[in-house]
């Protein structure tokens, strides 16, 4: 095993791992988890923000520094705001009054309006500058959410992300082959049913943010999934007598500096964003912190051993590939050069 720092490189050109000989322990572990991911959920339930609620939305900046987000949220669960979340806000950006901004994000009670909600928030904003001062507390806006419109983007998202599997499946079954699609689809569920469980662990806020983080997740796993299935693709086309298990074992270890350094990459920015976002930010960056890992070991450990099922089932069938390599040959471009054994020199030869 090679690690490179100056050429970016993890593994030598000549790696080779036996990766689907776990296929069965990882698809049983994925199974785990996604039912583990679905109790999880049916039990706690997803938290849902104001933005499915209804409520209200205060900005509010501290000057000097003087109050802490602790003594915030004690103020305001005194003020009867039992549901009230106080988050910071750009907490890592300079400003010339060294004052702290936060959001504190109330929820409207059940069967309230918004009008009541916007009376009780406008109370809470004086009693702060009562209690803290109004020399050390100012309000920078007041916005009030309704649960309604977060509803409907609710509806919208969860019809993105069927139409958006309903599409890779068609995509993925006319760009390679029907053997190829089950598995792309069925690990982007498995990506964002773990990634949904995780956050209802953590409680985290369920969000609008949420829902666009879920789709990313969507379009992040696919690259990493269509990657192998075309190297998987490429050497079977160039080894045609090549078993099956041995052409998916090859086309993952081939693929493996592209997948780990990508990830790498992504999942530091993430982290980054994690602990620096903050609010909204920080939601979407640590929903993506787990799709992104998620992702990358499914791309690996369980569509690549669907796809090999696939392939047994197809082959019992009688159901040819559809691909061949005369219709590879039209699709590559007119310099493609298909790639050669270059002999390494003895250290005679370098001499």
């Amino acid at each position: 095993m090679a690690f490179k720092i100056g050429n970016i490189q993890v593994f030598p050109h000549n790696y080779y791992f036996d990766f689907m000989k776990w296929r069965k322990v990882t698809v049983g572990i994925s199974v785990v988890l996604v039912l583990l991911s679905l109790l999880i959920v049916g039990i706690k339930s997803l938290n849902y923000s104001i933005d499915f609620l209804g409520g209200a939305e205060i900005q509010v900046n501290v000057l000097n520094k003087s109050v802490t987000r602790e003594q915030l949220q004690e103020a305001v669960k005194k003020e009867g705001f039992s549901h009230a979340e106080v988050t910071t806000y750009g907490n890592f950006v300079a400003r010339k009054d060294n004052s702290e901004a936060f959001v504190i994000r109330i929820q409207s009670e059940k069967g309230e309006d918004k009008n009541a909600t916007s009376s009780r928030a406008g109370v809470l904003v004086n009693n702060l500058k009562t209690q803290f001062g109004a020399d050390k507390i100012r309000i920078e806006s007041s916005t009030n959410i309704s649960g309604k419109i977060g509803r409907e983007d609710e509806l919208k998202g969860y019809m993105a992300l069927l139409l958006s599997c309903i599409g890779i499946l068609i995509y993925i079954a006319f760009r390679f082959d029907a053997r190829f699609a089950p598995g792309a689809v069925l690990c982007l569920v498995h990506n964002v049913i773990i990634a949904l469980g995780f956050m209802t662990l953590l409680d985290r806020p369920f969000t609008t943010t949420s829902i666009a983080a879920f789709l990313t997740i969507v379009g992040y796993s696919i690259n990493d999934t269509v990657i192998v299935y075309d190297r998987i693709r490429e050497t079977r086309l160039l080894q045609p007598k090549m078993p099956m298990v041995e052409v998916v074992n090859r086309s993952i270890s081939q693929t493996m500096n592209r997948t780990i350094l990508t990830s790498t990459t992504g999942i530091l920015a993430l982290l980054v964003l994690s602990i620096m976002g903050g609010g909204a930010i920080e939601d979407f960056a640590i929903t993506m912190l787990v799709g992104v890992i998620v992702g990358t070991y499914s791309s690996i450990y369980v569509a690549a051993p669907l796809t090999l099922m696939m392939d047994g089932y197809f082959t019992k069938m009688g159901w040819k590939q559809k691909d061949n390599k005369e219709k590879a040959k039209l699709e590559r471009p007119k310099d493609y050069a298909p790639p050669i054994n270059v002999r390494k020199k003895t250290p005679q030869e370098k001499r």
